[in-house]
Protein backbone atom coordinates (compact mmCIF):
# COMPACT_ATOMS: atom_id res chain seq x y z
CA UNK A 1 0.00 0.00 0.00
CA UNK A 2 1.26 3.73 -1.06
CA UNK A 3 1.49 6.14 1.98
CA UNK A 4 2.56 9.64 2.11
CA UNK A 5 5.31 10.46 4.77
CA UNK A 6 3.33 13.47 5.74
CA UNK A 7 3.83 12.57 9.58
CA UNK A 8 6.69 13.89 11.48
CA UNK A 9 7.41 10.31 12.56
CA UNK A 10 6.93 8.62 8.97
CA UNK A 11 9.13 11.35 7.67
CA UNK A 12 11.82 10.31 10.48
CA UNK A 13 11.92 6.59 9.36
CA UNK A 14 12.08 7.30 6.05
CA UNK A 15 15.18 10.20 6.40
CA UNK A 16 17.03 7.39 8.40
CA UNK A 17 16.10 4.69 5.44
CA UNK A 18 17.35 7.23 3.00
CA UNK A 19 20.23 8.14 5.10
CA UNK A 20 21.24 4.55 6.12
CA UNK A 21 20.81 2.78 2.53
CA UNK A 22 21.72 5.50 0.13
CA UNK A 23 23.21 7.97 2.09
CA UNK A 24 20.99 11.48 1.60
CA UNK A 25 21.80 13.22 4.26
CA UNK A 26 19.18 14.68 6.15
CA UNK A 27 17.28 18.07 5.21
CA UNK A 28 14.29 20.16 5.77
CA UNK A 29 12.85 20.03 2.46
CA UNK A 30 12.57 15.99 2.28
CA UNK A 31 9.07 14.64 1.27
CA UNK A 32 8.63 10.66 0.98
CA UNK A 33 6.11 8.02 -0.15
CA UNK A 34 6.05 4.63 1.75
CA UNK A 35 5.28 1.16 0.13
CA UNK A 36 3.86 -1.10 3.17
CA UNK A 37 3.27 -4.64 2.82
CA UNK A 38 0.34 -6.57 4.58
CA UNK A 39 2.65 -6.80 7.25
CA UNK A 40 3.08 -3.37 7.75
CA UNK A 41 6.59 -3.44 6.48
CA UNK A 42 8.10 -0.67 4.95
CA UNK A 43 9.41 -2.74 1.29
CA UNK A 44 10.26 0.77 -0.74
CA UNK A 45 11.02 4.47 -0.03
CA UNK A 46 11.10 7.15 -2.43
CA UNK A 47 12.69 10.35 -1.22
CA UNK A 48 12.54 13.90 -3.00
CA UNK A 49 15.02 16.54 -2.05
CA UNK A 50 16.63 19.61 -3.46
CA UNK A 51 13.46 21.45 -4.67
CA UNK A 52 14.80 23.96 -6.77
CA UNK A 53 12.81 26.01 -9.38
CA UNK A 54 11.09 23.20 -11.41
CA UNK A 55 13.54 20.20 -10.26
CA UNK A 56 14.04 17.66 -7.35
CA UNK A 57 16.20 14.85 -6.58
CA UNK A 58 14.54 11.50 -6.24
CA UNK A 59 15.81 9.08 -4.17
CA UNK A 60 14.51 5.18 -4.26
CA UNK A 61 15.58 2.59 -1.72
CA UNK A 62 13.80 -1.42 -1.49
CA UNK A 63 14.11 -2.92 1.53
CA UNK A 64 12.09 -6.22 0.33
CA UNK A 65 14.03 -9.35 -0.70
CA UNK A 66 12.46 -9.32 -4.04
CA UNK A 67 13.42 -6.69 -7.01
CA UNK A 68 9.64 -6.70 -7.70
CA UNK A 69 8.30 -2.81 -7.93
CA UNK A 70 4.60 -2.68 -7.69
CA UNK A 71 3.21 -0.30 -10.52
CA UNK A 72 1.06 1.42 -8.22
CA UNK A 73 3.93 2.66 -6.03
CA UNK A 74 6.05 3.40 -9.53
CA UNK A 75 3.07 5.26 -10.72
CA UNK A 76 2.88 7.33 -7.44
CA UNK A 77 6.71 7.53 -7.32
CA UNK A 78 6.30 9.85 -10.52
CA UNK A 79 3.13 11.24 -9.85
CA UNK A 80 4.32 12.93 -6.82
CA UNK A 81 6.76 14.97 -7.80
CA UNK A 82 4.97 15.88 -11.70
CA UNK A 83 1.76 16.44 -11.20
CA UNK A 84 1.66 16.81 -6.89
CA UNK A 85 4.52 18.91 -6.68
CA UNK A 86 4.68 20.80 -10.09
CA UNK A 87 8.21 19.94 -11.13
CA UNK A 88 9.46 19.72 -14.67
CA UNK A 89 12.59 17.53 -14.16
CA UNK A 90 13.53 14.66 -11.49
CA UNK A 91 17.29 14.25 -11.07
CA UNK A 92 18.68 11.05 -9.54
CA UNK A 93 22.85 10.69 -8.53
CA UNK A 94 24.18 6.81 -9.21
CA UNK A 95 27.15 5.51 -8.04
CA UNK A 96 28.33 3.57 -11.39
CA UNK A 97 29.45 1.08 -9.36
CA UNK A 98 25.91 0.26 -8.61
CA UNK A 99 25.21 -1.40 -11.56
CA UNK A 100 21.74 -2.93 -10.12
CA UNK A 101 20.27 0.62 -9.16
CA UNK A 102 21.74 2.27 -12.57
CA UNK A 103 20.16 -0.83 -14.68
CA UNK A 104 16.88 -0.10 -12.52
CA UNK A 105 16.90 3.63 -13.18
CA UNK A 106 17.49 3.21 -16.71
CA UNK A 107 14.62 0.85 -17.07
CA UNK A 108 12.55 3.21 -15.49
CA UNK A 109 12.99 5.67 -18.22
CA UNK A 110 16.08 8.07 -16.74
CA UNK A 111 18.40 9.05 -19.55
CA UNK A 112 21.90 10.03 -18.40
CA UNK A 113 23.20 13.72 -18.56
CA UNK A 114 26.57 13.50 -16.75
CA UNK A 115 29.09 11.64 -15.69
CA UNK A 116 32.12 12.72 -12.73
CA UNK A 117 34.48 9.93 -13.25
CA UNK A 118 35.80 8.47 -9.72
CA UNK A 119 33.89 11.04 -7.60
CA UNK A 120 31.71 8.80 -5.85
CA UNK A 121 32.28 6.22 -3.01
CA UNK A 122 34.66 3.55 -3.52
CA UNK A 123 35.65 4.87 -6.47
CA UNK A 124 33.20 4.79 -8.62
CA UNK A 125 31.31 7.55 -11.22
CA UNK A 126 28.79 10.18 -10.02
CA UNK A 127 25.93 9.48 -12.38
CA UNK A 128 23.56 12.27 -12.99
CA UNK A 129 20.00 11.33 -14.81
CA UNK A 130 17.15 12.76 -15.24
CA UNK A 131 13.31 12.29 -15.89
CA UNK A 132 11.47 14.61 -18.04
CA UNK A 133 8.08 15.10 -17.32
CA UNK A 134 7.31 15.03 -20.87
CA UNK A 135 8.72 11.88 -21.22
CA UNK A 136 7.64 9.99 -18.22
CA UNK A 137 5.67 6.45 -19.48
CA UNK A 138 4.76 6.31 -15.29
CA UNK A 139 2.13 9.30 -15.47
CA UNK A 140 0.95 9.27 -19.03
CA UNK A 141 -2.57 7.78 -19.82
Amino acid sequence: MLQSAQSFEAKQIAAEILLREVGVQPCGDLQALLWVNEENKIEWVVGYTAFIGKTCQMHVVNLSATAYLPKKFVRGAFDFPFNHCKVEKTLAVVNSLNTRALNYDLKLGFKEIMRLEKMHDDGGDLVVLEMNKADCRWIKE
